[in-house]
């Protein structure tokens, strides 16, 4: 025992003392190690809030607003079909006839405005599309369906149907833009998307509010112009604020080459919500009766009914006047006579006729609407109150009574058009057309409402001879008018 004790004495304290040798190192290595590890790790979380704070910096509010919008921005393709002349070398050598027809599919984009599956979109895009097909940004393709269009404001409701659910987009107040602050479009410009689904984002600014132009037959009012790039196939695409939320319809551009320049205009979504409202009650704009006729002012006239030193001042010179008013038209309710300029309708200042039709047509019924309006050169107010639409138009030159069909009457008719509802004693057209033909172009142009049949009658200018197209018992035909002073005749 006392070896084995002294042995282990002998041998322990020699153990012992490098035991202490090497254990100091081991300690002054583990604590250098823990420091290079506790520097290490202060750099990689240096790294990584570094990172943390680029990635933060990258997702500005742009990129969230284009996250909420662009989910609820389709695709569309518009599919019709075109007659084409074949080439001469088949039309000599091969067996076909000289005129062939062949699919054409143009593309536009639209916005998903509820769960339902209902799209806002441009008239233009659809117009005579024998097949509407939508893409959305997640690569679901579906049919679509027409519910209704108005042709004067280029805006068209469809509708998906499907039971899946659908992103929505929000709707933003268009009547509060800030010229200067950021806008987005999105869409589909020059069909890029196509395959992809993805939309195309540009951003810009909002450069002006308020702009007017006459394009392709239509007159747009209040629209938003905006420098971020809008350009072919953008149409019915959505312009967003930084929120993601819808403030416009893009819907046409100012350009010399046919591609952006930093000029696109939207329909301003606020207008947009009051157009799909009577879309979805009618299936199309019934503008609300006012029994008023009215004529722009030229500048001799507002010296002669203002006096030159009021009519000298821009403001007041603006407007409409009244040139006739019918017994009972809501506007003699109120207080408005023959020879007064009226010049702000519902808070919206009226340049001329075509402002005044573009603001009235909207308008709601059964509510105070406020009407500023100049008699003598002095400033009054008033309140309209409207209180039914005009279904029927009394064409006294035509000799005949015109009805709008109500939307069950119009999903019922090969053409969407206007219903001969009566003939004037004497008509000369009473034996050619008959009650209950549907007139549904004049020349060249379509008559999609009778909005659209007063806005041509209004300008066919005489001596005229016109061709006017009908549909009568699910056929169509077409006769010659000629106008001569206040003569028709076949």
């Amino acid at each position: 025992m006392v070896k084995a004790s002294k042995y282990w004495i002998k041998t322990k304290l020699p153990r012992y003392s490098i035991y202490h040798k090497f254990s100091g190192i081991s300690f002054t290595l583990i604590g250098v190690m823990t420091c290079i590890l506790s520097f290490s790790f202060l750099d990689l979380h240096a790294q990584q809030n570094l990172q943390d704070a680029v990635t933060q910096s990258r997702r500005t509010a742009i990129v969230t607003a284009v996250e909420r919008a662009s989910p609820a921005v389709v695709n569309i393709s518009a599919i019709r079909s075109v007659t084409q002349i074949t080439s001469l070398e088949q039309w000599i050598w091969g067996d076909i006839i000289p005129f062939e027809k062949r699919s054409l599919r143009e593309v536009g984009s639209g916005v998903i405005i509820n769960k339902e599956g209902y799209i806002l979109t441009n008239h233009h895009v659809i117009d005579n599309a024998e097949r509407i097909r939508v893409a959305f940004a997640d690569g679901r393709e579906f049919d679509a369906q027409i519910i209704g269009y108005d042709f004067l404001s280029d805006l068209a409701l469809l509708k998906v149907n499907t039971k899946e659910d659908l992103p929505v987009i929000k709707w933003g107040n268009s009547d509060n833009l800030l010229i200067g602050e950021w806008a987005l479009a999105i869409g589909n410009p020059f069909g890029l998307s196509i395959g992809t689904a993805q939309p195309t984002v540009t951003i810009g600014i909002i450069s002006a509010t308020q702009r007017s132009m006459t394009v392709d037959n239509r007159f747009y009012e209040t629209l938003i112009q905006t420098d971020a790039s809008v350009n072919p196939g953008n149409s019915g695409g959505a312009l967003v604020n930084v929120h993601g939320e819808l403030i416009g319809i893009n819907t046409v551009i100012r350009s010399t080459s046919g591609g952006s320049q930093g000029v696109g205009f939207a329909i301003p979504a606020n207008k947009a919500r009051k157009v799909i409202q009577k879309i979805t009650d009618h299936g199309c704009i019934i503008p609300p009766y006012l029994g008023v006729s009215i004529q722009p002012i030229t500048e001799d006239m507002a010296v002669k009914l203002l006096g030159k030193k009021v009519a000298q001042n821009s403001v007041l010179s603006r407007g409409v006047l009244v040139s006739n008013l019918e017994k009972d038209s809501p506007l003699v309710d109120a207080g408005i006579k023959r020879s007064d300029i009226i010049w702000s309708v519902a808070g919206q200042r009226v340049k001329d006729d075509n402002d005044f039709k573009a603001v009235v047509r909207l308008l709601p019924l059964n509510q105070p609407i406020k009407i500023e309006f100049i008699r003598r050169g002095n400033t009054k107010n008033t309140t309209l109150k409207l209180k039914e639409l005009e279904w029927e138009y009394s064409a006294s030159r035509w000799g005949f009574t015109l009805t709008q069909p109500d939307k069950a009457k119009a999903r019922k008719l090969n053409h969407h058009g206007v219903i001969i509802s009566n003939f004037q004693r004497g008509s000369e057209l009473a034996g050619p057309l008959k009650k209950g033909d549907i007139i549904y172009q004049i020349d060249d142009f379509a008559i999609h409402t009778l909005e659209v049949f007063k806005i041509i009658d209004e300008n066919i200018q005489e001596p005229r001879r016109i061709q006017l197209y009908y549909e009568r018992n699910g056929k169509s035909d077409y006769i010659f008018v000629s106008f001569n002073r206040n003569n028709r005749w076949r």
